[in-house]
């Protein structure tokens, strides 16, 4: 209430003051203005409760009796209670009844404080927090319900009826100290089990990595009964995946609707589910015998759809076709809109010409080179991409322009080859680390030209924990691509 009465126009607002007679108040204010020449000043004081249950009538008797206390020095005081957790029925109903007779007494609950804050925007509404919180922790979401600590918002999200997270005001992940910061108050006023920032991501890696062991198995030809579940984790990875639009339930079975049968947001939202959190690289064996290539092609098809009309070239059509299924952070560029192509298209279509599509065309494969170059320097999948894809050299060539307002400067030209390759047992660091990166010299052959060693086998994805991460490189956490 300190910053609340402050934003109002109150001055001198003081926490925890003590009165005459020992009389202890949260907060006092005083409002000053003039009247006929002269200045007229209005005391105020504030009592807020933060308490599980609502105000009963000892602690409303309690914050009438240091009222009057105020008003025989002061006969005009403001009174003000704040119960974030409301008001049992005694107390409303005796409010209800001082109140007609007496117009500088009030009362407030959480949802009046609330209210207010979500109309000054000092707080998210719900749906924004709940899409924020999904987006964030990929967690099936029981309830939210906001808090006030400390001068600020938050929200208390239920995870179930046992455990829970605390958000900020606009549904945005806390760092863990702040967390622990507040769990003191958090553990005082809620019942339930706190789970920190870290925790809470923690169980939503775990059920996603079940869900992606699902799609897996789905895609080499597995089957995933409906009720097929042991634990929690995977019960819940189980009913997330049988309510996405890319999945079908048959007489108990789960499944997956075929590439050709879906619309372009289910093959859009396919991808990109397969990436919402860390991925474990194992999970990704389905790649090897390429059996995603119906939902990449699918995905390319869309491409109109997905970035508001924008078209390729047909050779360019060609070379993302035959380049998409390799990198998964392909997948999921094309599966979401590219801001730099997709706005001005929506906002302005008027303006789309042959030129604008010329520069769009552009800026979509710098975005997909951009991908690439992540993907392939990325020390969890570049092993992957070597032994099991094939993916072995990385070449690039850079030309560019220096002008000045009066002409040509000069110009660079570079020629760079980046090799991935896999490491002798002997010379293997203490990391484990097996797949390196080489500058190669322009007189190295060919990648094709060239032996290879054996791949170093891939964990079974099918019958392997879902929750664990191996040692071996080509089972260990993938960042996901919407990071990158």
């Amino acid at each position: 209430m300190h910053t609340e009465l402050e934003s109002q126009g109150y001055v001198e607002v003081y926490s925890n003051v003590v009165g005459s007679g020992g009389n202890e108040l949260d907060v006092t204010a005083k409002r000053r203005f003039a009247l006929l020449g002269k200045e007229h000043v209005t005391s105020v004081i504030c009592e807020a409760k933060a308490y599980r249950d609502p105000v009963n009538m000892p602690i409303w008797q309690k914050f009438l009796g240091k009222l009057f206390i105020k008003r025989s020095e002061m006969p005009t005081t403001i009174g003000i209670l704040v119960a974030l957790s409301g008001f049992n029925g005694n107390v409303r109903g005796s409010y209800e009844s001082l109140q007609a007779k007496d117009a500088n007494l009030f009362v407030f609950d959480g949802r009046d404080l609330f209210n207010r804050a979500r109309e000054t925007k000092e707080i998210a509404s719900d749906g924004e927090v709940r899409r924020s919180v999904q987006e964030q922790f990929r967690r099936g979401i029981s309830s939210i319900e906001p808090a006030y600590y400390g001068g600020g918002y938050f929200w208390i999200v239920w995870w179930n009826g046992e455990e829970y997270s605390v958000v900020n005001a606009h549904g945005d992940r806390l760092l863990a100290q702040e967390v622990e910061n507040l769990r003191a108050a958090l553990e005082e006023s809620v019942n339930g089990k706190l789970l920190a920032t870290e925790e809470a991501l923690a169980h939503a890696e775990v059920r996603h990595n079940i869900k992606v062991a699902l799609i897996s198995r789905l895609l080499q030809g597995g089957t995933v009964a409906a009720e097929d579940s042991s634990t929690d984790d995977e019960g819940t990875a189980l009913a997330s995946l049988a309510d996405e639009p890319y999945s079908c339930l048959e007489e108990g079975r789960l499944g997956l609707i075929p590439a050709d049968q879906l619309d372009s947001a289910g093959v859009a939202r396919f991808f990109v589910s397969l990436f919402e959190t860390s991925t474990s690289v194992k999970h990704l064996a389905f790649m090897v015998g390429r059996h995603h290539d119906p939902y990449v092609q699918r995905l390319v098809d869309s491409l109109p759809d997905q970035q508001a009309g924008f078209t390729l070239a047909e050779d360019d059509i060609h070379s993302l076709r035959a380049i998409a299924p390799l990198f998964p952070s392909v997948w999921v560029t094309l599966a979401r809109p590219i801001h730099m192509i997709t706005h001005h298209r929506t906002t302005e279509p008027h303006l789309a010409d042959e030129v604008t599509l010329i520069s769009d065309r552009n800026t979509f494969w710098d975005e997909i080179i951009r991908v690439i170059r992540g993907d392939f320097t990325n020390a969890f999948l570049r092993g992957f991409l070597y032994d099991h894809l094939g993916v072995a050299d990385l070449d690039e060539t850079t030309e560019v322009a220096i002008k000045s307002k009066n002409g040509l400067v000069g110009t660079m030209k570079t020629k760079t080859r980046t090799a991935i390759r896999q490491l002798s047992g002997e010379l293997v660091g203490e990391a484990g680390t097996r797949h390196v990166l080489i500058r190669m010299l322009p007189t190295v052959g060919e990648p094709w030209e060239d032996s290879h060693p054996d791949p170093i086998p891939l964990q079974d994805p099918i019958e392997g924990s879902a929750a664990s991460a191996a040692n071996a490189e080509t089972s260990s956490d993938l960042a996901s691509p919407a990071q990158v």
